[in-house]
């Protein structure tokens, strides 16, 4: 069997079965291993045997780092074992010790210089609506980009100060509230009425059709270079909503609940990452007088 059928075969499913973004995340990686497999000469399963599986690792090693290859070996890992393929020494390789890294994450006031640009844009002007609604929800609910996408205008709530929105289309499969303040009620309002044609809140109104991952992705581009931030990416304001939640006093439970984390140790990584978190413990609870 040809490799490029085995992975053409569980993309397939992995596309049927799971989110776009996790559908993107297997095909990047399964394209690195296939273009290495073409380098290497190695074009059916029987081919890439034990010696080629530790060569694969080993030129890894040399431009990656460890988590890296961890992705891309348990990827390989359970493409073979959906696919009932039998390769004893693949399954049996353990993954290698990973360093630990922060979050990318945005500073405070990368965060009110964004907010501050994007509320500046006149609405009526190409699709700054549906960029300030996508930046407002980001940093009001730290929802991931994929169930920001999907999000449908009946599972929107209004109340007087406040709001919720029932997230249909989660990474865990499990439909999820977020609340959203007051200060997000306007523009989702905005978005409602301006929005005719779709179910969804979201709407490409230039290209007529549904908001999607590579409109926002182009947005995160044009807000880099206009306002000098060295790395920008959906996920950076999650991870920067979280921490900043936990550094004014959330509970890790109710941080759990919004952000949809199967565990509390999933959460508890944005405290600890935390480098005002780590001055406050410290002058706080090292502080001895003698």
């Amino acid at each position: 069997m040809k490799i490029e059928e085995i992975i053409s075969q569980y993309l397939s499913y992995i596309k049927r079965q799971h989110s776009s973004g996790t559908y993107r995340f297997y095909k990047s990686h399964l394209s690195h291993f296939v273009n290495w497999c073409n380098l290497n000469l190695i074009s059916t399963v029987s081919e890439f045997d034990e010696e080629a599986i530790n060569e694969y690792i080993c030129q890894m090693k040399l431009s990656c780092e460890n988590v890296t290859i961890n992705k891309r070996v348990g990827i390989l890992k359970r493409m073979y074992k959906r696919l009932n393929i039998d390769f004893t020494y693949l399954y049996s390789i353990e993954k290698l010790k990973e360093r630990s890294k922060t979050f990318d994450m945005l500073s405070r006031e990368e965060l009110k210089s964004i907010n501050r640009y994007v509320n500046s844009l006149p609405d009526e002007a190409y699709n700054n609506l549906m960029y300030k609604g996508v930046i407002t929800l980001l940093t009001d609910t730290g929802c991931r980009i994929n169930e920001l996408i999907n999000i449908e205008k009946k599972n929107i709530t209004i109340e007087s100060d406040y709001g919720y929105i029932l997230l249909t289309v989660t990474k865990m499969k499990k439909d999820r509230l977020v609340p959203f303040t007051a200060h997000s009620i306007p523009i989702i309002k905005k978005l409602i009425e301006d929005n005719k044609k779709s179910t969804y809140l979201f709407y490409n109104k230039l290209k007529d059709r549904n908001m999607t991952y590579d409109d926002v992705i182009f947005f995160m581009r044009k807000l880099k270079d206009k306002l000098n931030i060295d790395k920008l990416h959906p996920h950076m304001f999650r991870h920067s909503m979280a921490t900043i939640w936990l550094e004014n006093g959330a509970d890790l439970k109710s941080v759990m609940l919004v952000l949809g984390h199967q565990n509390m140790k999933t959460t508890d990584r944005y405290l600890h990452n935390s480098i005002a978190h780590i001055r406050k413990t410290y002058i706080n609870k090292f502080k001895i007088q003698f």
